[in-house]
């Protein structure tokens, strides 16, 4: 007997779903993608006839209501994660988010109990977490490979300017959308008026809640506790939008991590990575091309293989719900990391020392006020 497949709806069919969620979830070959949903109508129908799904909708609370589904994947953009994200759980299903899962902590705990109510797996994109040397190296530090960690610095370097400073993508970036086969519709003539990530508000910032989410949840993951405690500084440049963000927390576990995003670096994207343990050092260096971990103690420099391999989102998702696996990147995680960029956002306001929520207390009163970005 075949078994049944996981009834997939994707909620905002944007260029990321269409390109990297869908294909992963078929090819596990137990998930199908029954229902789509973008506001963008002329988008919408571009990607149901590239992903022959039969049912599409403007508004995903008719994909909730119409289509049979099991789990949906919510990539819409950063502001509306939260209210999908709910209606889906408290219908009984699991639920893929993308990151930041939320832009306030007040939402983001909202989200994570209406999981723990339902009884539902919810998991955050953090892609960094699929990895296996990521995983090989988040393994490495919890047997103490160089001790208890004592200090993390992260820095990471892009250059997103042109997201403020350009009428259009980049040219180099359309022939790489075009080349994965995102549909025409999708990029129309480059043009990024109107795009999301141009709007603070659905945003929430700068590229410190995008691409900067990814580096918040890696350094909390990698040392092994969320924040009690931020500081922060963020500088514009001319932007509208934080451009360059240097934050500092001490965790609950007593590591002191430090994290620089730095978002108009024209022409380089390297990032950098050191955990500083009692007995020894874990270092890392990546960009989109390579990367490479190795360890430092007694003296010697040694290169960390992967033990594990690599897998996807898309592919741990489905494992969590179908098998039971482990989530790799559960809510709660997900939750702790909105804190944490939302209490960098307020110390540099305020100009002041955040504290934040001991994990675990109930209540909305032990939690952090909704902070607006800068």
């Amino acid at each position: 007997m075949v078994a049944p497949k996981l009834r997939v709806g994707i909620i905002g069919i944007g260029w990321y779903a269409l390109s990297q969620h869908v294909p992963n979830l078929r090819a596990t070959g137990r998930a199908e993608v029954v229902a789509i949903s973008r506001r963008n109508a002329e988008a919408l129908a571009a990607a149901k006839d590239a992903l022959a799904v039969e049912n599409a909708y403007t508004d995903w609370r008719a994909l909730l209501e119409r289509s049979e589904l099991d789990a949906v994947v919510v990539s819409t953009a950063h502001h509306a994660h939260a209210e999908p994200t709910l209606a889906a759980l408290e219908r009984g299903l699991h639920v893929l988010v993308e990151k930041p899962m939320a832009l306030s902590s007040r939402d983001a705990w909202a989200m994570t109990e209406a999981a723990q109510r339902a009884d539902r797996v919810l998991m955050v994109g953090y892609t960094m977490r699929c990895e296996g040397l990521w995983r090989t190296a988040k393994r490495l530090l919890d047997e103490g490979a160089i001790g208890r960690i004592r200090q993390l610095s992260l820095t990471y370097c892009d250059d997103y300017r042109w997201m403020w400073e350009s009428d259009r993508i980049p040219p180099g970036m359309q022939k790489a959308l075009k080349s994965s086969g995102m549909p025409d519709a999708f990029l129309g003539d480059g043009r990024l008026e109107g795009n999301w990530r141009r709007n603070p508000h659905e945003m929430g910032g700068g590229q410190f809640v995008d691409a900067g989410a990814h580096m918040v949840d890696l350094a909390l993951w990698l040392a092994g506790a969320p924040a009690g405690s931020v500081v922060a500084m963020t500088e514009r440049a001319g932007l509208p939008v934080d451009c360059f963000v240097t934050a500092q927390a001490r965790l609950l576990n007593g590591a002191m991590v430090s994290l620089n995003v730095a978002a108009g670096v024209a022409g380089a994207s390297p990032r950098f990575l050191t955990a500083i343990g009692d007995r020894g050092v874990l270092g890392a260096e990546w960009d989109w091309r390579q990367r490479e971990v190795w360890l430092e103690r007694d003296g010697r420099r040694e290169t960390v293989e992967s033990r594990v391999p690599d897998t996807t989102p898309a592919a741990a998702f489905v494992a969590a719900v179908m098998d039971g696996a482990e989530n790799p990147a559960p809510a709660e995680d997900g939750a702790h990391a909105v804190a944490f960029s939302e209490a960098a956002y307020r110390s540099d306001e305020e100009r002041r020392i955040v504290d934040l929520a001991v994990p675990g207390m109930s209540g909305a009163a032990h939690r952090p006020a909704v902070a607006s970005p800068a």
